[in-house]
């Protein structure tokens, strides 16, 4: 695993660039929001981007919204302040995989990064293909509507690969973040079941995760604005009020 780390406190920096190659991990180090850009433009590619907020130059902020541009697969981790909870909403809403808090431990940065490296390329190991189908009666009704091929998730007018790892629209590719294509990966396949927004942090982004629920409603509403005609109106992701969010079993264009 490549780690691009963005942090201008050498005293920081350098504990957890310690941590890191304990862990086997192999970590580029950038002090401003420039040489991180320069860094993964010229010795690329990264897995995974750790980001502070609070730089000299450009933000941390700026770095994301431009990495998250031109790198849909980058993972992205917001390094935070605690007292900020602005920090973190924004930094989701800029494409962030997720953020940790300082001061943060050792232990929680490793699971972080390492559980955004797993949802990253879950699809592309061990994977099963769900069995959505429950009868022969159901596989028989919903031959026409709901096609199940190898590797491949169709619902309505999207066609989700699970090789791939990417959702299409009426053909047209919809550029999702590593965590916003499992999201839509596990709503899809359960297709009309209510998810609780517990049981969606805890399997897309770890059972041990120890973040806010708001992380879930943010990639919520990144992924409505890439996929729904009218965000405000979701006709395929829907809100089920003080609980979760479902995918609308039958719902097309």
């Amino acid at each position: 695993m490549r780690v691009l780390l963005l942090e201008d406190e050498e005293a920081i920096r350098g504990f957890i660039r310690i941590n890191l190659k304990r862990n086997q991990i192999d970590v580029v180090e950038a002090e401003t929001g420039e040489a991180a850009l320069s860094h993964m433009e010229n010795e690329g590619p990264f897995d995974i981007a750790l980001l502070d907020v609070m730089l000299p130059t450009i933000s941390g902020f700026e770095v994301c919204e431009q990495l998250r541009a031109q790198y849909p697969g980058l993972g992205i981790i917001m390094l935070t302040a605690k007292s900020q909870e602005e920090d973190k909403i924004h930094g989701l809403e800029l494409g962030a995989d997720d953020y940790v808090q300082k001061p943060f431990s050792p232990g929680e940065l490793i699971a972080r990064i390492k559980s955004l490296y797993r949802r990253m390329h879950a699809a592309s190991s061990n994977l099963a293909v769900p069995d959505l189908l429950t009868s022969e009666a159901e596989e028989q009704s919903a031959a026409a509507s709901e096609r199940l091929r190898p590797n491949e998730l169709l619902r309505g007018p999207f066609r989700l690969s699970f090789l791939e790892r990417k959702l299409w629209k009426n053909g047209n590719e919809i550029v999702l973040t590593p965590t916003e294509w499992a999201l839509v990966r596990l709503l899809m396949e359960r297709e009309g079941t209510s998810i609780s927004r517990d049981d969606i942090l805890s399997e897309v982004w770890g059972r041990y995760y120890v973040g806010d629920l708001k992380v879930v409603d943010v990639n919520i509403r990144r992924i409505r604005q890439k996929i729904e005609c009218d965000p405000s109106e979701p006709a395929y992701i829907e809100t089920v009020w003080g609980f979760g969010y479902r995918w609308k079993r039958g719902a097309a264009e």
